[in-house]
């Protein structure tokens, strides 16, 4: 478990870092490059990822304080919060990179315009993993 918790805060310590990186990037190095409806859907991309770069290092500060039952008890719902975590992680990555390559459709290729067409897959990972993560919390009492 404690390894777990450390891949977590080092995932979201991570992801945020990136989400600064491509916003300042968004910010300075787009603003004269692609119309403003792009640059807001770069903005859009870079809010969702560091949004959910800020609940995993939330949900690693809740494991943190964790107190394992036994491990009998915990295998389903530890198995339940990994796929969610991986779900969010998941939609993460496939809604902000495909806003991105739109984003930058002006500047490379309209073709880019394609990659928009995953974003609610993206969206749709997102919600389900963070739906399954509140599930966990409602159904399993954390020990005290």
């Amino acid at each position: 478990m404690v390894r777990n918790r450390h891949h977590y805060f080092a995932v979201g310590a991570f992801l945020i870092a990136i989400a600064i990186v491509l916003g300042a990037f968004g910010a300075h190095g787009l603003e004269k490059k692609v119309t403003p409806k792009y640059l807001g859907t770069w903005k859009t991309a870079t809010e969702y990822l560091m949004y959910n770069a800020l609940g995993i290092l939330a949900f690693a500060a809740y494991k943190s304080n964790y107190k394992s039952p036994s491990e009998q008890q915990l295998e389903q719902p530890k198995l339940m919060m990994r796929l969610s975590i991986i779900a969010i992680f998941s939609g993460v990555f496939i809604f902000s990179t495909s806003l991105y390559l739109v984003a930058l459709n002006e500047i490379f290729s309209p073709v880019l315009k394609i990659f928009g067409r995953f974003a609610p897959i993206g969206g749709l990972l997102m919600t389900l993993g963070w739906v399954g993560v509140g599930f966990q919390f409602l159904t399993h009492k954390h020990p005290k």
